[in-house]
C-alpha cells in the first residue's frame, strides 16, 4: 500500500497535461502512486499520457475509451476505484503543483491524525501566466489553528470555501467507508455535492496556508469559463445534497447553509448569465427557493452576510417575481473586465464615494489578509502606483458596499411599483 494515491484527469489538454505530469513527478513524497485518467480525449492527450507513464512506474494510465458525458465525475470515480493508498490526492491536468504539495499535506494531516487537509491555490491566467488570489482567499484570514475539528459551525464554515477538490487530500478509508464518490450526471460542477459529502463525513480537517498549486482559468473549452446554459447545471446539485442530507438525517442541520450555497451560486451565475437567459435562470431557481419557507431564507442571508441586491434577488425569486429579479440584475455590471466594472461603480457610486469605499477596503485588508501581503498593497498606495490587483480589490469592495445603497432606493421602488399598478389599470378595459 502507497502512503498517497494521486488521482490525475484529463480531457483534451495536449498542450497543458506533461507540464501537470511533471509537476506530480517532482514530488518530496515519493513513496506514491498517479493514477492518470483520461476522459476519451479526442486530440494526442492519451498518447502524451501513455509516454511519460512508460518512464515512471508509478504512473498508470487509465485511458477511458469513450468520452463520459457531463463533467469530471466518470474519470475521477475510476480512479478512485483503482486506488490503493493511504491518503487521497487530486489533480487536474491543465493545472500544476508545487513538489512539496504532498508531503506538506500529509505531513499535516498525521501530525494531527485529520481526516482532512488542505491548502492554498493560486489561479493562473491562461497564455499570460498572469496569477490572482481566487475568490475564497479572504477566508484564510481568519484559520488561526493549524487543525479543526469538525463540529457543525465548523463544517459550516469551511463549505463556504471554494468546492475544488484538487487542494485537498483525503484519508481514504473514510471515502470506501462512507461509500463517497462524485455523482455521475449529465451535467458539471460535481466537485460541489463531493465537498460536502467529504466535510461532513470527515472528523477533522488540518489547514496548510500556502499555496501549493496552480488552477489554470482563461482556458478555452473551460466549463468554468462558460456564459451559456451550462452554468444552470450547477444547480441540479441542491437537490443531489438535500437528498444525501435528508438521508442521513442531517437536513433539519443544514438546511439554511444549502440554501445560502445556491444563494452564493445565485450571486455569481447570475453576473455571467447574458439577458437572454436571465428567464431561464430565475426559472431553475424559483422551485429550489420555493422548497424553503420564508424564515430559511432569511436566516440564510443572514449566515451568509449577503448584501441588499442579493437579498432582492432572492425575495423576487421566492415570491416569483421576475420582473423585480431582472430589476436586480439590472443594477450589477455584466463582466469581470476591471475596467467594464470600474466604469460600472463610477457611474453609479461617483469618483468621491469610490475613493471611501477603497479605503475602507484597505483598512479591511490591514485586519484580515497576511502582513506581507498588506505591506505590499500599503507600498503601492503611499508610492501612488496601483495596480490591477489593487484595482480589483478595492472595486470587489465597491460593489458589496454598492449594495447597501439600495436600501436608500426602496422607496423609489415603492412608488415604481404602485406606477406600474396604475399603469396596469389604466390598460384594463371599462
Amino acid at each position: 500500500m502507497p502512503e498517497l494515491s494521486i488521482v490525475v484527469t484529463t480531457y483534451n489538454i495536449e498542450a497543458y497535461v506533461e507540464q501537470c505530469l511533471e509537476s506530480v513527478a517532482a514530488q518530496t513524497l515519493t513513496d506514491l502512486e498517479v493514477l492518470v485518467v483520461d476522459d476519451g480525449s479526442s486530440d494526442s492527450t492519451p498518447a502524451v499520457i501513455t509516454a511519460f507513464c512508460a518512464r515512471d512506474p508509478r504512473f498508470v494510465p487509465v485511458l477511458l475509451p469513450t468520452n463520459s458525458p457531463g463533467g469530471v465525475a466518470t474519470a475521477a470515480n475510476a480512479g478512485l476505484d483503482r486506488a490503493t493508498g493511504r491518503w487521497l490526492g487530486f489533480v487536474d491536468g491543465d493545472d500544476f503543483v508545487e513538489p512539496t504539495m504532498f508531503e506538506r499535506l500529509v505531513g499535516a494531516a498525521v501530525a494531527h491524525d485529520a481526516d482532512l487537509a488542505m491548502c492554498e491555490y493560486a489561479e493562473v491566467v491562461d497564455g499570460t501566466g498572469e496569477r490572482h488570489d481566487p475568490a475564497d482567499a479572504h477566508r484564510w484570514g481568519a484559520l488561526t489553528q493549524p487543525a479543526y475539528v469538525l463540529d457543525v459551525e465548523t463544517r459550516k464554515r469551511f463549505l463556504r470555501f471554494i468546492a475544488v477538490p484538487w487542494r485537498k487530500l483525503y484519508r481514504r478509508s473514510v471515502l470506501e467507508e462512507q461509500r463517497i464518490r462524485f455523482p455521475v450526471s449529465e451535467g458539471f460542477y460535481e466537485d460541489n455535492p463531493f465537498h460536502w459529502f467529504t466535510l461532513l463525513a470527515a472528523r477533522s480537517v488540518a489547514v496548510v496556508p500556502e499555496v501549493l498549486c496552480y488552477h489554470r482559468v482563461g482556458r478555452s473549452g473551460q466549463t468554468m469559463a462558460a456564459a451559456d446554459e451550462r452554468l444552470f447545471q450547477i444547480f441540479a446539485h441542491h437537490d443531489t445534497i438535500h437528498a444525501w442530507l435528508e438521508a442521513r438525517g442531517l437536513l433539519d442541520v443544514y438546511d439554511t447553509t444549502l440554501l445560502g450555497w445556491v444563494v452564493s451560486q445565485m450571486e455569481w451565475i447570475s453576473k455571467r448569465t447574458p439577458p437572454a437567459l436571465q428567464r431561464r435562470l430565475f426559472d431553475t431557481l424559483v422551485p429550489i427557493v420555493g422548497q424553503y419557507p420564508p424564515t430559511t431564507l432569511a436566516a440564510a442571508l443572514r449566515e451568509g452576510n449577503k448584501g441588499a441586491t442579493t437579498q432582492r434577488m432572492s425575495a423576487a425569486v421566492a415570491k416569483r417575481e421576475f420582473g423585480s429579479f431582472v430589476r436586480r440584475l439590472s443594477n450589477r455590471p455584466a463582466s469581470d473586465n476591471p475596467l467594464v466594472t470600474a466604469t460600472f461603480h463610477l457611474k453609479h457610486s461617483g469618483v468621491t464615494h469610490t475613493a471611501v469605499l477603497t479605503g475602507r477596503y484597505v483598512r479591511n485588508v490591514l485586519r484580515g489578509r497576511r502582513l506581507h501581503r498588506v505591506a505590499t498593497l500599503a507600498s503601492r498606495v503611499r508610492h501612488h502606483e496601483p495596480t490591477r490587483q489593487d484595482l480589483m480589490f478595492g472595486l470587489v469592495v465597491i460593489q458589496q458596499r454598492l449594495d447597501g445603497l439600495e436600501d436608500h432606493l426602496t422607496g423609489i421602488d415603492g412608488r415604481l411599483a404602485e406606477l406600474e399598478a396604475q399603469l396596469g389599470e389604466g390598460s384594463r378595459p371599462s
